[in-house]
């Protein structure tokens, strides 16, 4: 019999910076992984952008969650030896003069966050704009192949990962423990994204899942230090299967509430490629196609904490599309909660669902 304090289950983005911030505390932990490449987090952009939106609204937190994020992966990538967060723009061309004028309602407000690049005249003869570009900054971009490939490199180093499909049916709990095989831990805690859902303990829970794709593209000649949005993003994604290139960007993505398969449709592949044809001024190769469904739930607040009635299971869920944010915050905050109680900020407490998961 193995024993741990704390079982992990899922090394998406939450189970990583759960980890992370345990091993900071030099708590003992075990985390299982299937290790599926086309997880949610392991196709997503990285992007952390602080307005959002058609009418450019703040994105939650993001005062708090922003300069969090950029201290957290700085410290993370530093201690695996690599580089996996920078500070960015996002040059956003206007899809319509509607949303122009939204910008420029905006720009008194959120001065800190828009401005009017003053390289116009450089990016209209890369991209067809004609409504004009304005500028969201600093936005944040992280590496998240390159992460949580590292991470996962060094957890097996540790033999702190386990790698294999979790069965929820051969979990035994009690008060103050579980069983799971020949693994005895004081508490169980789910990351495992949509997964989740299907899960007795937390499948009342108001979860919206939602399926996103996204190309990865091949653009020789468009500068990799921004990110591009008009109605779809293209992000630099420097590296793919180990492969750097900064020609690759990731070009994506749908908020599919509604969908049949999981699977990547060609409907999505022609209608982004003749997006970007009509935006971008440069040949492009299609190298991928990807496709995830998000763990997002109907709050657009995090799942975070111990279940109200079954003490020795946890749960860190549902960040949806905001995960790169949310999760090293909400994974200290869990982290703390488990070594010395410390609480979590009520808005993402599991708590506020203590009526719901009522058995």
């Amino acid at each position: 019999m193995r024993h741990t304090n704390t079982l992990i289950i899922g090394q998406g983005l939450c189970g990583t910076w759960l980890s992370w911030w345990l091993t900071q505390h030099k708590h003992d932990f075990l985390l299982i992984d299937e290790g599926k490449t086309t997880s949610a987090s392991r196709i997503a952009s990285g992007v952390i952008n602080p307005v959002t939106g058609r009418i450019l609204a703040k994105t939650w937190m993001i005062e708090t969650l922003l300069p969090f994020a950029l201290d957290a992966y700085t410290k993370l990538g530093n201690s695996l030896g690599i580089e996996c967060i920078q500070s960015t723009r996002i040059l956003h061309s206007f899809p319509s003069l509607q949303m122009k004028e939204a910008f420029d309602a905006r720009l008194p407000e959120f001065g800190e966050y828009l401005q009017v690049p003053d390289d116009l005249d450089h990016w209209k003869t890369l991209m067809e704009s004609p409504y004009g570009i304005g500028s969201i900054q600093p936005a944040l971009l992280i590496n998240l192949n390159l992460l949580l490939g590292r991470w996962k490199e060094e957890l097996l180093h540790q033999n702190r990962l386990i790698l294999e499909r979790f069965e929820p049916t051969e979990l035994i709990h009690s008060e103050n423990s579980i069983q799971y095989r020949d693994i005895r831990a004081d508490r169980i805690i789910y990351c495992d994204g949509i997964q989740g859902m299907q899960l007795p303990y937390f499948n009342r829970l108001p979860f919206a899942p939602n399926k996103g794709q996204a190309l990865l593209l091949e653009i020789p000649g468009l500068p990799s230090g921004h990110i591009y949005k008009k109605g779809i993003s293209i992000v630099p994604y420097p590296t793919i299967n180990g492969e750097q290139n900064p020609t690759f960007f990731w070009a994506g993505s749908t908020y599919e509430n509604d969908f049949i398969t999981e699977e990547p449709t060609q409907e999505f592949r022609e209608r982004t490629e003749q997006l970007v044809r009509n935006w971008i001024k440069l040949p492009f190769k299609t190298l991928y196609h990807w496709a995830g469904v998000r763990p997002a739930n109907m709050e657009r607040r995090p799942f975070a904490g111990m279940h109200p009635h079954y003490p020795s299971i946890g749960i860190l869920n549902g960040t949806g599309t905001k995960g790169c944010s949310l999760a090293p915050y909400f994974g200290q905050q869990l982290a703390k909660s488990i070594v010395d109680g410390s609480p979590i900020l009520p808005e993402a407490h599991i708590n506020r669902f203590s009526r719901l998961l009522r058995p």
